[in-house]
């Protein structure tokens, strides 16, 4: 009797289901980490500077810092020759101020003393003596000094909210002094691949009647690029009780998405909606009006969400690209958002299907022009080798045809 209910279920549109997941986000949760352990996460916070940067006026150079006024007619043919007074060197300023016909030796990152606007490199001076030196050439005023303030002042947003901590990042926050930083946490999800048919990769022979997982790998790999960390990869056999209880264990792992693959559909042996209802998750949608990934189901339970994909690799990634990879993103901070490219139609491309169409694509990149989409041949949900030679896809609705030139949102994989 299910079963049949089931059958009789409505599709919703591609659009009804992301606005179903806008007015379901998950909260984004922080952490408060020590700098080193940063690295790889998303900042939960915007980062002023608290002093400005270079925190002194410097010497871009080697050299001699002087003051413009008594070089700024030095030549080969007519050197000037200034006094030699002391040196400021990284860590150890020269404190006194330079007064006319005199000049501070000065090392690259050393402050520039008092009454100095100048800094001329080693290589256009020359020593008469160590009291003396003659300059031979000099640009301009302030050539080589590096001022106080010139790359952020106090108070400048250095990083804002969501920035992905690598390591030119890290260098930045240590240069300002930031110990700690807050971070958002990243998504923990649990995958749960169903299926009685499914054999491990590892295994050398298989049965007539099996086939190799593909999901297990192709999922916890697509959420690790995602950022998310995966706390278990399971799989389950074609049974209600052994779904349910692998449901529940996932849940008492505390994650925050529990993705599974396959038994989704309304045969008698998917399983996965009615275990899900079992453990008491409240469903937000099942079926979609869409070609690959009809049957997703999402469903939610306190702070726990469940995604049921379907068993086809193809159908999975699709789903996973369009829906919950963009999910995953609002636990950074960030909107639900698409990397996507601007290109052009290099063919006719039709959608003659009664279902809203994700048709992976090739692009084909010229210099100076926008790309070029090919469509792939080959589009069947079971055939992985249309996500591995496409770069994405694009979305045609029912009955629409693409002409050769139309330009076209492209979703990058």
């Amino acid at each position: 009797m299910r079963k049949q209910e089931n059958d009789k279920t409505e599709m919703i549109s591609i659009q009804e289901a992301l606005q179903i997941l806008q007015e379901n986000l998950p909260e984004a949760r922080v952490d408060t980490v020590d700098l080193p352990d940063a690295h790889g996460r998303y900042l939960a916070e915007s980062i002023a500077a608290p002093e400005p940067s270079p925190r002194y006026t410097n010497s871009a150079m080697d050299g001699y810092a002087l003051r413009w006024s008594d070089v700024m007619d030095a030549s080969h043919e007519n050197p000037v020759t200034l006094k030699v007074i002391g040196e400021s060197r990284a860590g150890l300023p020269y404190g006194s101020e330079i007064n006319n016909n005199e000049a501070v030796h000065i090392s690259t990152g050393a402050m520039l003393p008092p009454g100095a606007d100048t800094v001329v490199r080693v290589e256009d001076t020359r020593k008469p003596s160590d009291a003396a030196v003659e300059i031979l050439a000099v640009r301009c005023q302030g050539q080589d000094v590096r001022y106080e303030g010139e790359e952020f002042c106090s108070g400048d947003e250095l990083l804002t909210a969501g920035t992905k901590l690598c390591a030119p990042q890290l260098a930045l926050l240590a240069t300002i002094g930031q110990q700690q930083i807050k971070v958002f946490s990243p998504p923990k999800v649990s995958i749960l691949v169903t299926g009685s048919e499914l054999a491990s990769v590892a295994d050398k022979e298989i049965k007539s009647y099996q086939i190799r997982d593909s999901n297990s790998i192709m999922l916890k790999t697509a959420l690790q690029e995602a950022g998310a960390t995966v706390e278990s990869c399971k799989n389950v056999v074609d049974e209600l009780q052994a779904t349910v209880a692998a449901i529940n264990k996932a849940v008492s792992q505390g994650v925050n998405f529990i993705l599974c693959s396959g038994g989704i559909s309304v045969g008698e042996h998917d399983h996965v909606k009615e275990a899900a209802e079992t453990v008491g998750f409240k469903e937000l949608f099942w079926r979609i009006r869409q070609k690959p990934g009809k049957p997703l189901f999402a469903a939610q339970k306190d702070s726990t969400y469940l995604f049921g994909l379907p068993g086809n690799p193809v159908s999975a990634y699709m789903c996973f690209a369009h829906y919950i990879r963009p999910l995953l993103f609002t636990m950074r901070g960030r909107g639900m958002t698409w990397n996507t490219i601007t290109a052009v139609a290099g063919g006719e491309i039709a959608n003659t299907g009664k279902r809203t169409n994700f048709i992976r694509v090739k692009l084909e990149k010229n210099q100076g022009q926008l790309p070029r989409i090919i469509d792939i041949k080959k589009q069947g949900s079971h055939m992985l080798s249309s996500i591995v030679n496409a770069d994405g896809y694009i979305i045609l609705e029912p009955g629409a045809t693409v002409q050769p030139g139309d330009t076209l949102n492209v979703f990058l994989f």
